[in-house]
């Protein structure tokens, strides 16, 4: 779209009354992240972000043809924040020692439940009633986990294969360390300890000798 194009869609979207479509697009993929996370996978159906919105299901389906392209803009959209929270926390940890770096990606994944909901996150690990939007969460979450696999292989000296099935063992000790503040029976501070600790000892036990 050129910068002329979108300027012309604004302006008459404040001629009219409208919300322009970026705008109503993020405001739909909020309320069905929502949903999401307080009532569970099944209810995100187009009606039901239609009604929670107040608009019309015309609308939504214009934006999100189907409830799988909508499912699938939500986890996309959430594992892009991820991505960009975990690119800060690099940055930000450098030139820290293994376990500061390890704690500042995991606070990012907290940020990042706190900011958008615990549905995303939960959904991203394939958690849900409905098998295919399970595997998309799972195939959207591998999207997100490739770029860091050639960091983990270069730390560990393991082959790419190897080096991916790791990096899953990795992911599923710290998810399942933060499962306990999901779920209410510890505290932040403490699950963000557990999961740095779990994480920190997988990776130190595979690192390569310097």
């Amino acid at each position: 779209m050129t910068s002329r194009t979108a300027k012309s869609e604004q302006a008459d979207s404040v001629r009219t009354g409208r919300v322009p479509k970026e705008e109503r697009r993020r405001q739909l993929l909020r309320v069905a992240a929502e949903i999401l996370t307080a009532q569970g996978i099944e209810y995100v159906q187009i009606t039901e972000v239609a009604e929670r919105a107040g608009v019309s299901r015309p609308l939504v389906y214009r934006l999100f043809p189907t409830r799988r392209a909508l499912v699938e803009a939500l986890l996309e959209d959430f594992s892009s924040q991820l991505s960009t929270r975990f690119s800060q926390a690099l940055v930000s940890s450098l030139p820290g020692s293994l376990p500061q770096i390890t704690e500042a990606f995991v606070k990012a994944s907290c940020d990042a439940i706190e900011a958008h909901g615990v549905g995303p996150w939960l959904l991203l690990d394939a958690r849900g009633t409905d098998p295919e939007l399970g595997r998309l969460g799972r195939t959207i979450l591998a999207q997100l986990l490739k770029p860091w696999q050639k960091q983990l292989a270069e730390l560990t000296g393991l082959p790419p294969r190897r080096a991916v099935n790791l990096m899953w063992v990795v992911v599923a000790a710290g998810r399942a360390a933060l499962d306990g503040w999901i779920e209410g029976a510890v505290s932040r501070r403490a699950a963000i300890e557990d999961a740095t600790r779990a994480v920190t000892s997988l990776l130190q036990a595979f690192a390569r000798p310097l």
